[in-house]
């Protein structure tokens, strides 16, 4: 899901930059692109459009529509170079585009160069920094609030030095204290995600508060558990929480929208967002920073859980 959401991100960023601009400009630009690195994945893509006079329609994807290009990326760090693989990949509307893919570690803090070549050596490209946080940005975590009847459990997390996260998860380890010699079913030690997208606001100093919903979340997090201890996945130990933890993904810093607001009429302007240079469109980068911490015997049981 998160895959498709940042496409369509970087569709609506390079909506000034479709194959229906006329090319012959006197601009030099040479091909649409739009993708991204992702450091939690392995396997990356990016769509290339040509630039023509008219919009390239694919019914079929045969060799008579091969693209003119070729696609590499560098790692500036260490000078890698890689040739991507072409594909033709089925689009909404029927037809085919243009897909290269690359399957790589991505590193956060490096800076990776994409290019897009014609055979006769002329070129769009863009370059990307993968987030990193230089150093720690410890997550400042405010005081557990009860409601009268204690059955609305919150707290609000700061986090410092983000001012505009993509995606925000919050992350549940649950343990049955089984180690699986346990008769009626396999022991339980999982983590859990449950997706909070980019709830919250920004903070005065530049970073991120958002609040969890500590009750909510073990509830539906223990719904999930007794559907699968039904399927006789699980035994009938009961299980505690042992940490809590949030997830944050970043986008690079040429990605992220103005003030922090993914707003479509703003970002479908002209050069808001777009660093290809030669052509149209977006290649950017999604980091990631993670923090957990130990959850005491008190909160556990207030959540529900055994200890």
């Amino acid at each position: 899901m998160l895959r498709t959401v940042l496409l369509l991100l970087v569709l609506v960023a390079a909506g000034c930059s479709d194959t229906t601009l006329d090319p012959f400009d006197n601009d030099a630009r040479y091909f649409t692109v739009y993708g991204f690195l992702d450091q939690l994945e392995t396997h990356h893509q990016v769509r290339v459009i040509p630039v023509t006079r008219s919009p390239e329609l694919i019914l079929a994807p045969t060799e008579d529509h091969r693209i003119d290009a070729k696609v590499f990326s560098t790692d500036l760090t260490t000078g890698q170079l890689r040739e991507w693989d072409h594909d033709f990949q089925r689009l909404d509307d029927g037809t085919y585009g243009h897909v290269f893919r690359s399957r790589f570690l991505v590193a956060p803090g490096r800076r990776y160069r994409l290019e897009v070549i014609r055979a006769d050596g002329k070129m769009a490209w863009a370059e990307t920094q993968v987030p990193v946080l230089p150093d720690a940005a410890l997550y400042q975590k405010g005081d557990i609030i009860y409601s009268a009847d204690s059955t609305d459990v919150r707290q609000e997390i700061v986090i410092p030095k983000i001012p505009s996260p993509w995606d925000i998860n919050a992350i549940y380890l649950l343990n049955n204290q089984n180690n699986g010699s346990l008769p009626g079913g396999g022991a339980l030690q999982s983590f859990f995600f449950v997706p909070y997208g980019r709830a919250g606001s920004r903070t005065d100093d530049g970073g991120w508060r958002v609040t969890l919903d500590l009750a909510g979340d073990s509830e539906g997090i223990r719904q999930i558990v007794s559907d699968y201890r039904a399927e006789g996945v699980y035994d009938d130990t009961p299980e505690t929480v042992v940490s809590i933890g949030v997830q944050v993904r970043i986008l690079d810093s040429e990605w992220d929208p103005p003030e922090g607001v993914f707003d479509p009429e703003v970002l479908a302007q002209p050069d808001v967002i777009g660093n290809v240079q030669q052509g149209y469109g977006h290649w950017g980068s999604v980091g990631v920073y993670r923090e957990e911490w130990p959850v005491g015997r008190a909160l556990a049981k207030s959540l529900g859980y055994e200890w």
